[in-house]
């Protein structure tokens, strides 16, 4: 019997150091800082450790609304390894630019994480690049220097950022010999700098789903909308010139008064 409950005992104790040296793997000391990235699922987003998902992208060209989206709003997350502060933390972040075609970022606000948690989130400000069909990009790095952190997982110090400006047919939905079939009547000969107009005022970001089923479709051919608010905008000098990439002139919009009678 007491041999029994020496075996137990040893049994026991085991255990209990296996117990301790799994809770130092999995919460450590405390103070180590990873980025976390999102996925959409449906219409609901959720955070993952998965390295792929560090990374944002995003195309200031065939956005709700066009040209006039100057500055967009990016969600990065952060994930902490160790125990839970009884204090609030505070992360810096900074960015660590290429040499060519750098993204410019702003850090809206100061970032901490709140006491008895171990993860946050915070926004980040994306500038649209500064030239059209070329890929900007950056990295987001942490500033540990003037951070309550140290680095963590090696893999996960790094959210790139990845950006351009760019339209096309194809991005839109549509192919240009469908065009020439039918939308050339309500909004004569393609250009890019018209794309670029049409998703501006109309904020159309998929134009077969848009002619095919949006009711501000209709309202804008009945409307002539397209025709009066570049005539609006032609009148006043003060606006530079949309030019049509493939004539050197100003884009033009049939004027659907006289279709319409």
């Amino acid at each position: 019997m007491k041999r029994i409950m020496i075996i137990g005992f040893m049994i026991l104790l085991v255990f209990l150091q296996g117990c301790e040296k799994y809770e130092m793997v999995d919460y450590g000391e405390g103070g180590e800082i990873n980025f976390m990235g999102r996925f959409q699922s449906g219409s609901k987003y959720y955070w993952s450790d998965d390295e792929k998902y560090l990374e944002w992208k995003r195309n200031f060209g065939v956005n709700k609304l066009g040209d006039s989206l100057l500055l967009d709003t990016m969600i990065v997350g952060v994930k902490i390894m160790g125990i839970k502060a009884d204090h609030p933390r505070k992360v810096v972040l900074k960015s660590n630019p290429p040499k060519e075609n750098a993204l410019e970022v702003i850090f809206p606000e100061e970032y901490y994480v709140s006491a008895d948690t171990g993860i946050a989130s915070f926004k980040v400000l994306v500038k649209r690049p500064a030239t059209q069909n070329v890929t900007y990009t950056t990295e987001l790095v942490f500033d540990y220097a003037q951070s309550d952190f140290k680095a963590g997982t090696e893999e996960r110090q790094v959210f790139k950022l990845v950006a351009e400006d760019k339209v096309s047919l194809e991005l839109w939905g549509i192919t240009e010999e469908y065009w020439e079939y039918e939308p050339v009547m309500f909004f004569g000969a393609w250009s890019e700098t018209k794309m670029r107009y049409m998703i501006t005022m109309l904020g159309c970001t998929n134009f077969e789903a848009w002619y095919y089923a949006d009711d501000s479709f209709w309202e804008a051919i009945m409307g002539n909308i397209l025709y009066e608010t570049l005539e609006e905008y032609k009148s006043d000098p003060s606006n530079p010139p949309l030019l049509d990439e493939n004539t050197g002139e100003w884009i033009e919009f049939p004027d659907l008064s006289e279709l319409l009678g």
